[in-house]
């Protein structure tokens, strides 16, 4: 079917393109949740003087650091539900995948925050007396939280952008929308080119009102 653009066909299926939105900015939310979490354990152990928890914690990084998001979440939903007999669906499978492949570089965002603080500051802390609860909550955390939190927003965009790839294993996100409508329409540019836009726009709204305030929120003063 050649000739012209068929806007008019994705005017139509808008609420279902949508809809395919709502899907992936909920699992990217819920993995960017699951990712907070992980990689603060992670992080934790990362900062351990024992090596039966730092070694852990270190190549716990590294392996997901370069592992493929496309060929994790296949290996979890197929191959893992295959060997254990565990059937997880196929959201909290690509949630768990998502968020454990993304702890990965939020427990480098939490170590890069900690480390970020003067040495010269916890020395004066405990001068003070400070008990370790507060010199944390009153001298770490302030200048820890200015470079995680814009940090982990930006995670959150590269989290949704990764969501794309969810729907190989059959949850019902823009992309698997698009492409269940390309193949009953046969018009792949509109479908592809409509989610494409819906990415785009979410993610420069996203940036624009979440991303762009936390960076002025706490940039250096």
């Amino acid at each position: 079917m050649a000739g012209g653009v068929r806007i008019d066909l994705v005017l139509a299926s808008g609420s279902l393109l949508l809809r395919g939105l709502t899907v992936a900015v909920a699992v990217a939310a819920a993995s960017m949740a699951l990712a907070l979490a992980l990689g603060l354990v992670v992080a934790a152990l990362r900062q351990a003087r024992s090596a039966w928890l730092w070694v852990p914690a270190v190549a716990y990084i590294q392996l997901f650091r370069g592992t493929s998001l496309y060929v994790f979440i296949l290996w979890v939903y197929f191959g893992v539900a295959m060997v254990t007999g565990l059937a997880l669906s196929a959201v909290v499978a690509a949630v768990i995948c998502l968020g454990m492949l993304h702890s990965a570089y939020m427990a480098e965002i939490y170590r890069a925050g900690l480390r970020a603080v003067p040495r010269g500051q916890l020395d004066a802390a405990r001068a003070l007396g400070l008990s370790r609860f507060y010199m944390y909550r009153d001298v770490v955390a302030p200048q820890a939280l200015a470079v995680i939190v814009p940090a982990a927003a930006n995670l959150f965009v590269d989290v949704l952008k990764d969501s794309a790839l969810v729907g190989v294993v059959g949850v019902d996100d823009v992309m698997r929308v698009a492409d269940r409508l390309t193949r009953f329409y046969f018009r792949p540019f509109e479908f592809f080119t409509a989610a494409t836009g819906l990415y785009v726009v979410t993610i420069l709204l996203f940036v624009r009102l979440v991303v762009r305030r936390l960076d002025e929120r706490f940039a250096p003063r």
